[in-house]
C-alpha cells in the first residue's frame, strides 16, 4: 500500500524507515513568496516520522511518499498545504494522510477541488481533526475520513462516532518510538489519524479491488461485528 504523508517530512535515516520511504519531497514559499519544491528540505520536527512508525506498525507492507510541508513548530501556510495535495496524486498514492489542518475557511474550495479528485482516483484522504475541538478543514469536509482522538486499552482499538472515527492520542505500543523521548510523548489526533491510516491500509492490502468508500465501510462494519 502507497501512502502519501502530508506532513513535517519522515526522517528516513531512522531505525527502518529507509526500506519503507520511497520518494521525499517538500513544498515552501521561496524569498520570491512563490511556491517551490525541493526533495532537499530537512526534517525539522519529528512529528511526521512518528506518524510513518505508527502506521507501519499497524501495516508493515507500506510503502511512503514523504511530502514535508510544515516547520518545526508545524506551521504552514494553506497555499503550501493545497499545493502540495494537488500534486501527490502524480504518485499514485491509496491514501492520503494528513495529520494536519486549518481553521481557515477560504481554503475549503480548494481543498474540495482535491476531494473530488481523490474520489475520481479512488484514493483514501485521512486527516486529523483539531485537537481542540473547532471545525477544522479537511477533516470535516464530506468525502475525507476525520480522525478525533478517544481512550482505549490498547494501539489496535478504535471507535466510529457521529461520523469521525477515534482512535488512540498516544504511542504506547508502537515499536521503537519510546526509544526516541520527543517522539515517545507524541499525543493528540495527529497520531489517532495515523492509526486509523493503518488500519485502512490493512484492508485495501486485504480487498484489493475494493474502492475507497468500501474500505471505509468495512472499517466500521469490523467494530459492529465486535459490539
Amino acid at each position: 500500500m502507497r501512502i502519501a504523508v502530508i506532513d513535517s517530512g519522515i526522517n528516513a535515516g531512522l531505525f527502518d524507515l529507509n526500506e519503507y520511504v520511497i520518494h521525499s519531497t517538500g513544498f515552501y514559499i521561496n524569498s520570491q513568496g512563490y511556491i517551490a519544491e525541493s526533495n532537499m528540505l530537512p526534517v525539522r520536527n519529528l512529528h511526521g516520522t512518528a506518524v510513518a512508525m505508527i502506521i507501519r506498525h499497524i501495516c508493515s507492507d507500506v510503502e511512503f511518499i514523504s511530502v514535508n510541508v510544515l516547520d518545526e513548530n508545524l506551521s504552514t501556510d494553506g497555499r503550501v498545504l493545497a499545493y502540495a495535495l494537488s500534486q501527490v496524486f502524480d504518485y499514485r498514492p491509496d491514501i492520503i494522510h494528513m495529520s494536519l489542518g486549518t481553521l481557515k475557511r477560504r481554503y475549503i474550495f480548494p481543498l474540495k477541488k482535491i476531494i473530488k479528485e481523490a474520489k475520481k482516483l479512488n484514493v483514501l484522504l485521512v486527516a486529523a481533526a483539531e485537537n481542540s475541538g473547532k471545525t477544522s478543514y479537511p477533516a470535516y469536509l464530506n468525502g475525507v475520513i476525520g480522525v478525533k482522538s478517544g481512550f482505549f486499552e490498547n494501539y489496535k482499538q478504535y471507535s466510529y462516532k457521529k461520523g469521525f472515527f477515534l482512535a488512540p492520542d498516544g504511542t504506547k505500543g508502537i515499536a521503537h518510538i519510546q526509544e526516541v523521548p520527543v517522539m515517545k510523548n507524541s499525543r493528540g489526533t495527529s497520531m489517532s489519524a495515523a492509526y486509523i491510516s493503518g488500519h485502512l491500509a490493512e484492508i485495501l492490502k486485504k480487498y484489493k479491488n475494493f474502492s475507497a468508500n468500501d474500505a471505509t465501510r468495512i472499517l466500521i462494519n469490523t467494530l459492529k461485528q465486535k459490539e
